[in-house]
């Protein structure tokens, strides 16, 4: 595996990481400290499953590229985590936190120019 396939796996696993998380905002609304109650939970069992599959697929990566390399690339993360929350959650979006997706993109630029 080359450099550039390791990086566009992990970008794709930060998209897989926000999908996650805006699952487990949806099911923690259905939350209760039951587990029956858990296991019927859909978007919650799906999150979790996702941050996992993520997390192994991520292990994979690592094999074929350096850790101060790649991680970076995960803080695309939050970015997506933003754009899904105004899409699919209705939240509203301020100046800071789009000046903060800006920031966030031009530091991943940087390490991915960089190396």
């Amino acid at each position: 595996m080359n450099l550039m396939i390791a990086v566009l796996i992990t970008i794709g696993l930060t998209f897989i990481g926000a999908f996650g998380s805006l699952l487990l905002k949806i099911g923690s609304a259905q939350f209760r400290f039951n587990i029956l109650s858990i296991l019927k939970n859909i978007p919650l069992i799906a999150g979790l499953f996702l941050y996992v599959a993520g997390s192994i697929i991520f292990m994979f990566v690592l094999k074929y590229a350096d850790l101060s390399y790649l991680y970076p690339f995960i803080s695309l993360s939050y970015v997506w985590a933003c754009l899904l929350s105004i899409k699919f959650l209705n939240e509203n979006m301020n100046f800071y936190k789009w000046i903060s997706i800006l920031l966030i993109i031009i530091g991943v630029s940087f390490v991915g120019f960089g190396s």
